[in-house]
């Protein structure tokens, strides 16, 4: 991957990083950090990613795992609503409102990726599972629990 594919391929994910590095932080710095720090690292591993086409979640894992250990060291945390100014008053911040209910849900590290990979990036859950080399059974085990976990804690009689 030459230098330029990479940042362009980075420029073109890295809301959708920011989003889910601050469902993992709940803090804005600490999220814009987790971001810089993963594309930082991806660059210098770059040559072990073996299929080009899974770098989205390459990258996005890469941003969970530095989001997670920022969280640990960092006590922190934002409301959602405070964080509005971060983005454009044309932006879409339907995502940063979901990715705020599922960091409030405690959901684990695989199903907040399947979450993202299918919301942000548009994956349908067969190929979450082939990119995350999990069964389908597995992803869709994961997805609907969390799911159905969200609409009962935020729906309302079950729609979100």
């Amino acid at each position: 991957m030459t230098k330029d594919e990479f940042a362009a391929a980075v420029a073109a994910g890295e809301k959708k990083l920011y989003l889910s590095a601050l469902s993992v932080t709940r803090n804005a710095e600490d999220a814009k950090d987790a971001v810089a720090h993963a594309v930082y690292t991806a660059w210098e591993k770059r040559d072990s990613l073996k299929d080009p086409g899974c770098f989205d979640a390459w990258l996005l894992r890469i941003t969970l795992n530095e989001a997670k250990r920022l969280r640990r060291s960092s006590r922190f945390y934002e409301d959602v609503d405070e964080l509005r100014d971060e983005f454009s008053e044309e932006a879409d911040t339907s995502g940063m409102e979901f990715f705020d209910m599922l960091s409030r849900m405690k959901i684990d590290d695989e199903t907040r990726r399947i979450f993202a990979l299918r919301f942000f990036y548009g994956y349908t859950l067969e190929e979450t599972g082939r990119i995350m080399k999990k069964p389908d059974g597995t992803v869709k085990a994961k997805y609907y629990r969390a799911l159905k976990k969200l609409r009962e804690e935020y729906g309302k009689g079950g729609n979100i």
